[in-house]
Formats: C-alpha cells, structure tokens, sequence
C-alpha cells in the first residue's frame, strides 16, 4: 500500500504503452481521443526524493468509450472508469493514470484538463495524465509530436512530472495487461460511431434522410478506421511472422542444448 496524499515524483514509461497511446492519438485530427494508463505506484526509491514521494510505473494501457467527444475536450463516463479500473485489478494490476490527444494544438493541459486530473488525485495521489500532442504545425511550419506528464496542484495549477521512457517493464508487469491495443480501438470507434447514428434518429424523430446521411456516413468513418487502423496492423503482424519463428527456432535451439 502507499500513501494515498505522496507526491508523484516520477513515471516511467514502457515504450509499448507510448507506441499505442501515440497510434492511437493520429487516428483523428478532428477531436480529442483518450484512455487509461495500466501499471502500479510505488514509494520513491531515490534519496532525492525524500518521503511521501511517489514513483508510477506504466506498463499498458485501455482505450475506453468517450461520453464527450469535442476537437478541445474529451471525458469518460465513471461508470466506464469503474469497469475499466475492475478489469484491470482482476488481471493483477490496477489503473495508474490516463492519456488524451490534442490534436493541431500544444501539449499543454486546458483548465478542463487540470480540472479532470485534479479530480482523479483525489482517488490517487500518484494519478498519471498524459498528452500526446499531434498534427501540430508550430511558427517555423515544422511539425512535431510531443509528449507531456503533468498533475494539478494547489488552486488548480499545472504541475509539470518528469517521465522516462524504457524499452521494458515486463520485470513489473502482468503479461495480461501488456497488449495490442488495435481491437478495443476498432471496438470503441464503432460503438461511438453507432451511438451518434442513434442519436440522430432520436434528434429527429427517425427522418428517413437524416438517418441515411448519417449512415452513409458511417460507412465512411469504419472504411477509415479500417485503413488507418486494422490495415496497418494486419501489415506488422505479417511482417512479424518471420522474425517470430526464428525467434522461436532459436529459443527451441538453447532449450534442446540445455537439456543435453
């Protein structure tokens, strides 16, 4: 157990959770998209920071259903949280943190964004949020893709935490819990996409060419997620195979030499 007040001093960062928190962000560019962080807090290990200091170790992460879905906000429900967080300490671990995307802006959080993250701290001290900030275009037309760890403090003010990202945590994390995220992904966007369809059927007492036109455009965002998203995915997993089986080939060789 840690103490539920300590100060989060630090986070690490599996490279897996990075690679599919970003994946995930470059979906879209029209709104923000977000999720939970999997891991455990730990006490700080480091004399620098003294006691009542925190350390968070992020080694997964779950892409939930969003109950606002605006270009410069993003929220979820509780109730999906609490199913989420459920889940989570079922396969061993528990939920850290979260993450969202601000699309064609800084990855500075917004006074809704200190507000979320203030309100998570007081489950947990050691709360993790994330940004990934994609399809910005700075002054100079250069773009980039940041990345920025921060909390709320005192009177709602933005605390910068510092992150590492590292090439593995599976010393630390449930096999369960380090995962593709490309099915919950392709899931999450078609029960979003079916409930704005729904929406507009109850908006408009179920007009036959409003719902047409918002089927159609259905349609359109599957076939975009199925290109942006399950394609790509397809493509690596193929390009793994080979790799795999000589990987396997080869632990095959220093199992049998082992047991001669």
């Amino acid at each position: 157990m840690t103490d539920k007040t300590a100060v989060l001093d630090r986070v690490y960062l599996a490279e897996s959770v990075v690679q599919a928190c970003l994946a995930h962000a470059l979906t879209t560019e029209q709104e923000e998209v977000m999720g939970v962080l999997l891991g455990d807090i730990q006490p700080s290990s480091s004399p620098a920071g003294g006691a009542g200091r925190k350390w968070a170790h992020v080694w997964g992460a779950a892409v939930v259903q969003r109950s606002v879905r605006r270009k410069d906000r993003v929220e979820i429900a509780p109730t999906e949280l609490a199913a989420v967080a459920a889940e989570a300490e079922r396969r061993g671990g528990c939920v850290v943190g979260w993450y969202h995307s601000h699309p064609r802006i800084t990855p500075y959080p917004s006074h809704v964004d200190l507000r979320s993250q203030r309100d998570y701290q007081q489950l947990e001290s050691g709360w993790v949020g994330l940004i990934f900030s994609v399809f910005y275009t700075d002054t100079s037309q250069k773009s980039a893709v940041s990345i920025h760890c921060f909390q709320t403090g005192a009177g709602d003010s933005h605390i910068m935490v510092d992150f590492e990202i590292v090439p593995r945590l599976d010393k630390l994390s449930p096999s369960s819990l380090s995962r593709d995220l490309t099915h919950e992904m392709l899931q999450v966007f078609a029960t979003e996409i079916e409930e704005a369809v729904e929406l507009v059927r109850k908006r408009t007492g179920g007009a036959v060419d409003a719902v047409s036109a918002a089927r159609a455009l259905q349609e359109v965002q599957l076939y975009t997620m199925e290109k942006l998203i399950a394609e790509p995915a397809l493509l690596h997993l193929q390009a793994s195979i080979a790799y795999l089986e000589k990987k396997v080939k080869h632990l095959e060789g220093k199992l049998q030499n082992a047991q001669r």
